[in-house]
């Protein structure tokens, strides 16, 4: 390792906190690499017969093995 990348390292392990954010930006925008976006699933509400909720667990079990 270079000598600037081990100031660069001590110097960066010396900073409080609230400071690694932005410069955290400041390093990935130099290296072009697109953002990591995370895959959320979606959750929604819906209505259905009263017993909907007591077969909630077997539901999702079902789709569990559909996805597969």
């Amino acid at each position: 390792m270079s000598v600037m990348r081990e100031e660069l390292h001590h110097l960066v392990d010396r900073l409080p906190e609230e400071k690694v954010a932005p410069l955290l930006r400041l390093v990935r925008d130099q290296l072009e690499e697109p953002p990591v976006v995370r895959d959320l699933q979606f959750i929604g509400m819906l209505e259905a017969e009263p017993d909907f909720a007591e077969r909630s667990e077997e539901i999702l079990r079902a789709e569990d093995n559909h996805s597969l």
